[in-house]
This record gives C-alpha cells, sequence and structure tokens, in this order.
C-alpha cells in the first residue's frame, strides 16, 4: 500500500518506533499509485462531491472504518471578486480556516492521529505553539489517546486556550521551541509515543487540499497557487497532491506554486534567491505572522521542490504589508484571515508589481488560518473606537465633524520617533493628517495633547506606537460636552521598599475644595487607591469593583493603560489613563472613573 523513504537519499526506511522523520533529513509516504489507480472508477471518483473520505484510497490509511474525522475538508471556495477585479487577475480563495479547529493543521492531523491509533499508539506528544497544537489536542481527543504538548516558557496563555478546553496536557520546557522540539522527539523515541508534527505522515493529510481544489473548480487547474511556508509541510502536501492527480490522470498540467513567508523569517526564499537545494537555519526571526515564524523549516527541501518543479517563485514581505493585506481582505471580501494566511495577499500585490504574476490569470490563495487564531495582531496595528456618553450631541459631533472618515488601523513602524520634545498642538493636528487622514475636533487635539506633554515631563520619546496609546486613551475616555470635570489630584507622593507596606498621600481637588488623605497598601498602587478613595469619603459613596491593567509596547518605559471602574450604588463609571507610569496612569483613570458619576 505504502512505504517511508528518505527524502533526500530516496533510500526505503524502516522505523521501529513512532517517530516518522530522520534526525537530520525529512521522510516521504510513497503511495503505490499504480494499484490504487486499478483499483479506482476514475469516473466515478470524478463525478463524486469532495470530502476527506473519498480520498481515503490515496490516504496512508489500513483500517478505513476507523478513521478518525470530525468533517475537515469541503472548505469554501470563494471568488475575490472585487479585489480580484482591482488586481486585474481571477483571484479565488481558498479558506482553510472553516476546517474544525479554524486551521488548515486538520487535514494532516486526521491521518496522523488515523496512524497513531492503528499503530496502538499510548500517547501523542509534540512540540507547537499554536494551531498544530490546538488541532493535535483535538483529534486525540476525538481517539481517546492522551496528547502532550510541549512549548517554550513564556508563550500567552491565550495561544493555548484551544489545547486546554480539548483536555490536552501542557508542559513548558525553558528554552526556545527548538529545545521543545528535541524534547518530544527524545520523549517518543523513547517511551513509544506518536511523535506528531510536520513529519511523513501529516503531508499525506496536506495534500487532500489539492484534491479538493480540483474538485471544485470541477477539474480545472488554477495558473498559480500561492501558499505561507512555515515549516514547509503544507505547499509540500498541495505539489504530492496535485501530482497524485496528474499521475492518475485527472488533470493534464500542475498549477506554477508560489511560497511566501515572511521577510524576518525567509529561509525557503533565501535558498531560492541564491538557486541553492539547501535551507540554512536562521540566527534569529522576528515577525508578527507567529503561524509562519519557522527558523527551521523541518520540510524546507519539500517547499523548495513545489516552488522549483513547477517554475514557480518564493517570494517574503514585510509585517507591515501582510496587516495591510489582512485589512485589505476582510474589508474587501469579507474574509478574516490569520495574519500568517494574509501574507499570500501581500505576496500577489507585490509580484503583479513586479510582473511575475499575468493579467487576467487564475490565482488561487491558500488562507490557512481562521482570524480569530491571532486577533492581537490586529488590535495593535487598529485605533481602538471612541467612547462617548449616551447622547445624540455627542455621536453628531463626530459624524459632523468627518470623525470616522479616517483611518481605522495604521501600518507603520511603531518604533519610529515622532517627538523628542513637547509637541504643538499644530504638531499633532500634521501627524493625525499624515498617519490616520483624520481632523479630530479641538476638544480632542486638547486631551492628546496633554496626555503627550506630560509623557515627556516623565522623560519619555514620543514613538509613533506612543502617539497612537495617547489617541486611544483620549478615544476610550469620553468628554462629554455639557459638563466640567469635578475632580482632580493636585498632589501626590508614594514610599514602598521590600518587605513592608507601600504608604501613600494625596492632595485632591473636588469642586474647588482641596482635601488630604493618607494610606497604606500591600503596593504602591493599592496604596495610592485607597488613598484617594479616602480623601473622597466626604463627597461620593463608592467602592472599586475592576481595576485592569494593559501594557502597550516592550521595554520598561512602555505605556501602561489601566482601566478602572467605580460603583455608586446601582450606578457605575468607568475610567482610562495611559502613561508610562503605572501610578500616574491608575490616577487618571481614577479621575475619569469619578467625573463620570457626574456625568450620568
Amino acid at each position: 500500500m505504502y512505504y517511508l523513504r528518505d527524502f533526500v537519499s530516496k533510500q526505503t526506511v524502516n522505523p521501529t518506533n513512532m517517530v516518522f522523520t530522520g534526525e537530520t533529513t525529512p521522510w516521504e509516504v510513497v503511495m503505490d499509485l499504480d494499484d490504487i489507480k486499478s483499483k479506482l472508477n476514475l469516473e466515478y471518483f470524478r463525478q463524486s462531491p469532495p470530502s476527506i473520505l473519498k480520498y481515503l484510497p490515496l490516504l496512508p490509511i489500513k483500517n478505513q472504518a476507523d478513521f478518525i474525522t470530525l468533517r475537515e475538508s469541503a472548505t469554501p471556495l470563494i471568488r475575490a471578486r472585487k479585489l480580484g477585479r482591482s488586481l486585474g487577475i481571477d483571484l479565488m480563495l481558498k479558506v482553510e480556516g472553516k476546517n474544525p479547529t479554524g486551521s488548515f493543521k486538520d487535514r494532516g492531523t486526521a491521518v496522523e492521529i488515523s496512524v497513531a491509533r492503528e499503530m496502538g499508539a499510548k500517547a501523542i506528544i509534540l512540540a507547537s505553539t499554536g494551531n498544530m497544537a490546538a488541532s493535535c489536542a483535538c483529534y486525540a481527543s476525538a481517539a481517546g489517546i492522551p496528547c502532550f504538548i510541549l512549548v517554550p516558557e513564556g508563550v500567552p496563555p491565550g495561544k493555548l486556550s484551544q489545547v486546554l478546553a480539548f483536555g490536552g496536557h501542557i508542559v513548558q520546557v525553558k528554552g526556545t521551541y527548538n529545545d521543545a522540539a528535541d524534547l518530544a522527539y527524545k520523549i517518543a523515541s523513547e517511551m513509544g509515543f506518536y511523535l506528531a508534527g510536520d513529519y511523513a505522515f501529516r503531508l499525506e493529510g496536506a495534500k487532500t487540499a489539492a484534491f479538493e481544489i480540483i474538485d471544485q473548480m470541477l477539474f480545472q487547474v488554477p495558473d498559480y497557487l500561492v501558499v505561507p511556508i512555515g515549516c514547509g509541510t503544507n505547499i509540500g502536501g498541495y505539489y504530492k497532491g496535485f501530482m497524485d492527480y496528474y499521475r492518475l490522470g485527472l488533470i493534464d498540467r500542475l498549477p506554477r506554486i508560489i511560497g511566501v513567508q515572511a521577510e524576518g523569517a525567509k529561509s525557503v526564499v533565501n535558498s531560492f534567491e541564491q538557486k541553492r537545494n539547501e535551507i540554512d537555519i536562521l540566527p534569529s526571526i522576528n515577525t508578527l505572522a507567529s503561524a509562519i515564524a519557522v527558523a527551521n523549516p523541518i520540510d524546507g527541501l519539500k517547499a523548495l521542490e513545489a516552488i522549483n518543479s513547477t517554475n514557480g517563485y518564493a517570494a517574503s514581505v514585510t509585517d507591515n504589508e501582510i496587516l495591510a493585506a489582512q485589512h485589505l481582505l476582510a474589508k474587501g471580501e469579507g474574509v478574516f484571515a490569520e495574519s500568517s494566511a494574509a501574507a499570500t495577499i501581500a505576496a500577489i500585490q507585490k509580484l503583479i508589481s513586479q510582473g511575475k504574476i499575468e493579467a487576467h490569470k487564475k490565482v488561487m490563495c491558500i488562507l490557512t488560518g481562521d482570524g480569530l487564531k491571532d486577533p492581537q495582531v490586529v488590535l495593535k496595528a487598529a485605533i481602538k473606537p471612541p467612547t462617548i456618553y449616551p447622547k445624540t450631541t455627542e455621536f453628531n459631533k463626530l459624524y459632523q465633524n468627518g470623525f470616522f472618515d479616517g483611518k481605522s488601523m495604521v501600518f507603520v513602524e511603531k518604533s519610529d520617533v515622532l517627538f523628542t520634545t513637547e509637541p504643538s498642538k499644530s504638531d499633532i493636528v500634521r501627524e493625525l493628517q499624515n498617519l490616520l487622514s483624520a481632523t479630530y475636533a479641538d476638544d480632542y487635539v486638547e486631551k492628546i495633547h496633554s496626555s503627550l506633554i506630560k509623557m515627556v515631563q516623565k522623560g519619555k520619546i514620543i514613538t509613533i506606537s506612543d502617539f497612537q496609546d495617547s489617541i486611544q486613551s483620549v478615544l476610550e475616555s469620553p468628554k462629554n460636552i455639557t459638563a466640567k470635570d469635578v475632580f482632580s489630584v493636585v498632589d501626590f507622593t508614594v514610599d514602598t521598599a521590600k518587605d513592608k507596606k507601600a504608604k501613600a498621600s494625596v492632595i485632591v481637588n473636588i469642586d474647588g475644595q482641596e482635601y488630604t488623605a493618607k494610606s497604606e497598601g500591600t503596593g504602591p498602587v493599592d496604596a495610592l487607591i485607597k488613598a484617594l478613595t479616602h480623601a473622597c469619603r466626604d463627597t461620593l459613596e463608592f467602592k472599586l469593583t475592576e481595576y485592569k491593567v494593559e501594557i502597550r509596547g516592550q521595554g520598561t518605559d512602555a505605556n501602561v493603560y489601566v482601566e478602572m471602574k467605580l460603583q455608586q450604588g446601582t450606578h457605575s463609571s468607568i475610567g482610562s489613563g495611559t502613561s508610562p507610569d503605572i501610578i500616574q496612569a491608575s490616577i487618571e483613570a481614577f479621575a475619569g472613573a469619578y467625573n463620570g458619576f457626574n456625568l450620568v
């Protein structure tokens, strides 16, 4: 039915465990297509609708009745009419984010977990930080096999929420992703676990996407196929799928395959451009497209084969180009794809401008994952929406002043410096127009100006990221046009020391009258909020019900966003503040929430 061989030497391999890759080179599954063809009714096969179960005869599954499927495959194929027309091509989108766990990984996982159960695996183990982890945990759960996910220490818990939901067991490993992958390899070898990942059997599941494209296109072949490259397994799967159909006589040609990587992780692109048939491990990677942030692509050689054998291309795109393409795709076609998937749209734009994709050609774009898989990258580029009080006058003020005419997302280098000294209001108006194509009302400009002045006074150089933080802070803190602030902090001091309670004293102004208070707390912010609350005891009874902190940026001088909710009887008020100083941000949030009671 099939056998395994080394991809480079083409020598047959006979593993003695459930690790299906070499230590230095990848392996591949070789199916007996002549035998398969002799048993297939090709005319019936051609007329059957696309389905993972239809393709079982072409997969290395011995016990087909026990194949583990969650109805992966048969994902939508959408013609991108608006975007295609603007680019001058016939653009089609293969939306793989509609698989069960939200990514293309499910195709390969269905095959891997089925093979693992056939072989009697007592557990699944793999190293992953995202889509692979979610997919394997899901299918292992369906198969009733324990699944262990090794991740490098420090991976954001949000990326692994699906794993936890499916009952996967997460183990953090001190070190890099490669350290986690090496450990998974050793554990699988020594303990008899099935090593899941971008190895021989996964590619067999990945190739079903190529089968499906041909079926959905009624056995027409696209002129170009554009696929993001992480480890290289997926693009290798598409090539093998097209080759299987070609050898079976179901198609008479192959599409030109284009592989796409991020500029900060372009090992395959480097080899393609240098016309080398080997992949160098990158010393470091730097891209927000986490699903293709791979320094050492396991199946990089298979990716090169797919590209070179079809007279295709390998292209790289910047993070800003990826974000812009993701926004364009969502806004123009109503398809929200993961940033790594949207890299394909950015590459198509670039290759068309270079004359490497011809006009009016059929271009198939593979959108490997759903945008909800990694929404944080979108939020970092977006300007948050404004917050207003429930008055039509306030909405009308935004609407009539053209507030909504500006950009809602910014695709620039956030670390670029805007101001090294205190900016003027005219400077702010200019940069609002340059960056956002926006014109804000005077009261918004005034508050942005005040926010930036406070940052400079704290010794901060204002970057584009800081400017965006200031804008967001202003938009999140509504200014009621019919009322005045009654509360402000005149001054404060905070003392703290190791293993001692923090002490804070405040002077506040409430409706023209000054009040002072002191308090202690478990930390400086706790002490300060208690002191502020104590200072207000004679003017307003309330309690703090929520306190949220978000670090916006990197480094010890990064801006801190604080949101605070105060409760007075049945009424609540939310305030927010942004500053490189968490205490300053907390004061601004407290003041905003207090003044909010006066505006309800």
